[in-house]
């Protein structure tokens, strides 16, 4: 059976070289630009080439994410960066604009292009698609189900699922609330993890504590990894360009572990995230994922407990020096405890500077020593890769030194011919103490072969310059076949298509909407059919969460005279030419993220209107209105959040059943900054929405751009004139 790739994260030096430590196979990272972490410390397009060649010494691979919505104006800079690293020989792009992706397939030979996560590709249907356009690789949407993967499995490409680390709440690739409360945007890779803050809960004027009902714990599937494996997945990835060389290290190291010896050490791997761990949504856990403040972040390694008078707990595993433990008083301060020697596991530990140490409380594992200490043993190993060294000296000749790492062999003479000695004579011994002296380099000689005349003289110098250039000729040698001849690519040229006349559309988030209301709009956009909307221009909004059956579907749309559907998801893009064949109209909703020019050009191909993206900015979406028949969203609730958890359901305790009778339907979030949010549960999934309506200013729109308008109720269609203006396109995201 085929093993997984481990693709482990790195957003610093540290990070490679303890993930190499650890065996990982394949490295993700990201450059100062373009990449979905920007705040990692990330590396740059001048210091790149060494870091893959560094990697590709190993033998392993290197994925460079340009995982964001590109700009127009950044997009040539893009494309620069693109060429250089082709130039050097990385392996693969993570890509989530298919603006870049569009100008970019086919331009580079034997580069492959991965489908990120933020591209939102949770079924069969929307894998199928993009592998048909041509990408290698599908990084897997955290929230797919293993089913569906092995659906996804039988297609002609790659797939790539996360099996641990930081998990967001949101659907991948479908989160806004970053940069609606602060510009700040996760497809930009500028997320502020409003996730992780706390919130307050609100229904019929009870208001419950602010707590962190939207904070996922940490995913970890080591113990369902069998299951991935029998599928045969072809990479599994481990999330973590933020954290610590020492949490990349030990979870290489254990998920290695696990492959190729069916073990781990689940409390290392345990002491490795400060957060408890969820198996996800991938297997299909649908109660206990959400961290709360009363929630053990760390390990419990005891209860304190009391013997006449002494306070002592028994450490239910064994301790390092300098681990750093938590104390709970009898008033509830949290104290740290930093131990001073080892201790075995079942040892009584005493507590003798914590005499209010609360009987029963739990002593927690907050900072664990053996991480560090594993780390630092494994990092004085790991660049010892095996050569094998002859060295050859002749009096009157030049000296000659020849490497051999696997099969791959080369040889280097020095400039000064070695002479006989007049005084002092060198001997093997003295040689081999210069040539063992691969201090700096990865490789270790794990065999020294010399061969010299007797009564020589050689400088040292001259046999460390030897050796020092025979290792930079054996890593060129190694490093040939992974360069690539250089490819320069123009921008492509925009084909304008017809743009058509300005319409005034409307959007209902729910059918409670009076008809009547609804004759000054050119068309409805409905999530749900309902007949009481015939006589209008009906278009049938595709959530990209709901299933359906492309032949019922049609058959549907058919009987009800539905002029059209809108696509907000790649899976919908696979059957382009169903709907077409039924003339049925296309066009592209704001979930797909257009936002820049190639963007509009590539769905402009076959698409009747295309939705900007709310994150885009007026100018852009002016400027493209020349070209491309563009709609924007100009009054109502920009939707936050997608998520599959519902807040209201740890209060509830409901295990998210019961939706269609829950008394939290009408009720609210609030942020501490009083942000009013809604909730509204759709099937088996919750949409966020802003309680405040966006109205935005009509005139700053060229006359070409079509105007959305999305509502809930009668009142916000009663409310379009009387809501004030804000001016968030202006603006747009960084």
């Amino acid at each position: 059976m085929k093993k997984p790739e481990i693709l482990a994260p790195v957003g610093n030096l540290s990070m490679l070289y303890g993930a190499i430590a650890a065996n990982a196979d394949s490295f993700y990272l990201g450059l100062d630009d373009f990449s979905a972490r920007a705040y990692a410390e990330n590396f740059t397009i001048e210091n790149i080439e060494e870091i893959i060649d560094y990697i590709h010494l190993f033998g392993k691979k290197i994925y460079i994410t340009i995982n964001t919505l590109i700009k127009d104006m950044e997009m040539r800079k893009v494309i620069s960066n693109i060429e250089k690293l082709y130039k050097y020989g990385v392996d693969g792009l993570i890509i989530q604009d298919i603006g870049l992706f569009s100008i970019i397939k086919d331009k580079f030979p034997n580069l492959k292009l991965h489908a990120s996560t933020q591209m939102a590709v949770r079924d069969y249907y929307g894998a199928k698609y993009l592998s048909s356009i041509g990408f290698d690789r599908i990084v897997i949407a955290r929230e797919c189900p293993i089913e569906e993967i092995k659906k996804i499995k039988s297609l002609p490409i790659e797939i790539e699922v996360f099996v641990h680390g930081s998990l967001c709440v949101a659907y991948s690739g479908e989160c806004l609330m970053s940069s609606y409360f602060g510009g700040r945007s996760a497809n930009r890779g500028r997320c502020a993890g409003p996730c992780r803050q706390k919130y307050q809960l609100i229904s019929d004027g009870k208001k419950f504590p602010y707590d962190y009902y939207l904070n996922m714990k940490d995913l970890n599937t080591i113990d369902k990894l069998d299951e991935l494996i029998e599928l045969e997945v072809d990479s599994i990835k481990i999330e973590g360009r933020m954290k610590t060389p020492e949490y990349v290290h030990s979870v290489v190291k254990n998920y290695r572990s696990k492959i190729d010896e069916d073990f781990y050490d689940e409390d290392e791997l345990s002491d490795s995230s400060n957060r408890q761990f969820t198996q996800g949504f991938i297997f299909d856990q649908k109660n206990d994922y959400i961290s709360l403040k009363d929630s053990n972040k760390h390990r419990i390694i005891g209860k304190v407990q009391s013997d006449k008078g002494e306070k002592y707990f028994i450490s239910n595993s064994s301790l390092e020096k300098e681990d750093i433990l938590e104390i709970t008083t009898d008033k509830g301060k949290k104290l740290p405890f930093t131990t001073t020697k080892t201790y075995e596991k079942n040892e009584k530990i005493f507590l003798e500077k914590y005499k209010d140490a609360l009987v029963g409380s739990n002593v927690l594992l907050l900072n664990s020593k053996k991480l560090s200490n594993t780390l630092k043993d494994d990092l004085n190993s790991y660049r010892n890769l095996p050569v094998s060294l002859y060295f050859k000296a002749n009096i009157g000749e030049y000296p000659q030194i020849t490497l051999t790492y696997k099969d791959i062999s080369v040889s280097y003479k020095g400039d000064i011919k070695v002479e006989k000695a007049e005084k002092i004579a060198v001997n093997k011994e003295d040689i081999k103490e210069n040539l063992e002296k691969f201090t700096d380099e990865i490789f270790s000689p794990t065999k020294i072969a010399i061969d010299i005349d007797e009564n020589i003289f050689i400088r040292k110098k001259e046999i460390n310059q030897c050796r020092r250039s025979a290792i930079k000729l054996l890593e060129n040698e190694i490093l040939k076949d992974y360069k690539r001849n250089a490819v320069k690519i123009s921008l492509p040229d925009i084909k304008k298509v017809n743009t058509g006349k300005r319409e005034r559309n409307i959007e209902l988030l729910t059918n409670d909407i009076s008809p009547e209301l609804l004759k000054d709009f050119d068309n409805i956009y409905l999530r749900t059919y309902d007949k009481k909307y015939q006589g209008n221009n009906i278009y049938l909004i595709l959530d990209s969460h709901e299933d359906y059956e492309i032949d019922k579907l049609i058959e549907h749309i058919r009987e009800n005279k539905i002029k059209g559907v809108i696509f907000n998801n790649y899976r919908d893009l696979n059957f382009i030419k169903d709907f077409r064949e039924n003339n049925i109209e296309i066009r592209i909703g704001r979930y797909l993220n257009v936002f820049n020019s190639y963007s509009f050009d590539f769905y402009g191909k076959f698409a009747q209107r295309i939705c900007s993206s709310v994150e885009n900015d007026l100018t852009n979406i002016n400027k493209n209105s020349k070209n491309f028949p563009v709609e924007a969203l100009v009054y109502g609730r920009i939707e936050l959040m997608t998520m599959r958890h519902c807040p209201f359901s740890l209060i509830k305790k409901c295990r998210l059943k019961g939706c269609e009778s829950c008394k939290f339907n009408n009720a609210y979030m609030k942020s501490f900054d009083d942000h009013y949010l809604k909730v509204i549960r759709y099937g088996n999934y919750s949409k966020i929405y802003p309680k405040e309506i966006q109205n935005y200013k009509r005139d700053k729109f060229a006359k070409e751009v079509s105007f959305l308008y999305s509502v809930i109720s009668d009142e916000d269609i009663l409310n379009i004139e009387n809501t004030r203006i804000k001016n968030s396109y202006e603006k747009g995201v960084i």
